[in-house]
């Protein structure tokens, strides 16, 4: 990952310089230094780094091991720890937080430099993959809905049209609530608009024209055509995927489903309103 982002986190301020600069010479950012976790955590907030270098041993009371799993509790970012200490206790506390390499002091710079090569390639192939199962994931949700094209007649009976919602629903949560897991924070402060753009970006990716604002979205073209006119199935299934999703924030609420407004885009407006509000 040629240009990605390191932070360096050690309170020898000359073993930090001499980290940066060999870091810069190998064609990686350094995105700040710090001495202590809680600068630490306040540049990693900043700066989103890729990598984490970090020594053990550090100022203030809190150590790289603690930093690093605080840090991780708020985005995955791998870490290498650069240390004096070889003792198995402090291995094995180190361990626990899964780091992408423990590197003994003093080091030389190429063992240095392999570390964080293989670091940050396994970081790339990692999000990779993670990507490509996310695409599956939407592939299959895209999949089910069209292959069902056929069972969605304007002559389905009540009862199973609500047995095929029922069974969408179950198979949009199966496949869709890992990605939600992993890309929507619970605990962000901005969670409704976190949780717009997401879902927004969800309905684009299967082939809707999408328009996002604060709190709502819009479908201007629906990729059912004209097909959603004469039967509400469809729009059923629109509306199942929102609300379930928006379940899964946590946040008391509801949604609001605007059908087909006016004889021009937008075709349906997706409100969320959160109680209290």
């Amino acid at each position: 990952m040629p240009g990605a982002k390191i932070l360096i986190v050690e309170d020898e301020s000359i073993t930090a310089m001499e980290i940066q600069v060999n870091l810069e010479k190998w064609g990686y950012e350094v995105v700040g230094t710090a001495s202590s976790g809680k600068e630490a955590i306040e540049i990693a907030n900043k700066t989103l780094p890729d990598l984490i270098l970090t020594d053990i041993t550090l100022k203030g009371n809190m150590d790289g091991i603690e930093t690093v799993e605080k840090i991780s509790k708020q985005r995955d970012v791998p870490a290498i720890y650069m240390t004096a200490h070889s003792d198995a206790n402090t291995f094995k506390r180190a361990k626990v937080t899964k780091p992408a390499g423990y590197v003994i002091k003093p080091f030389e710079e190429t063992e240095l430099k392999f570390n964080v090569e293989l670091a940050l390639y396994n970081k790339e192939s990692q999000e990779k993959e993670e990507n490509n199962a996310d695409r599956e994931r939407l592939k299959a949700v895209t999949d089910f809905v069209l292959s069902s094209t056929p069972a969605l007649t304007s002559r389905m009976r009540i009862q199973d049209t609500a047995g095929f919602l029922k069974e969408f629903a179950r198979f949009f949560q199966s496949n869709m609530k890992p990605r939600f897991d992993e890309e929507v924070d619970p605990e962000s402060e901005d969670i409704l608009q976190d949780y717009v753009e997401w879902i927004a970006n969800v309905f684009s990716n299967m082939g809707y024209k999408v328009e996002s604002h604060p709190e709502e979205f819009w479908i201007q073209e629906c990729f059912w055509g004209t097909r959603a006119i004469d039967n509400k199935v469809f729009c059923l299934m629109c509306k199942a995927m929102a609300e379930l999703s928006f379940m899964w924030t946590g946040v008391d609420g509801e949604v609001k489903h605007d059908y087909r407004l006016g004889l021009r885009p937008p075709l349906c407006k997706f409100r969320y309103r959160v109680d209290g509000e």
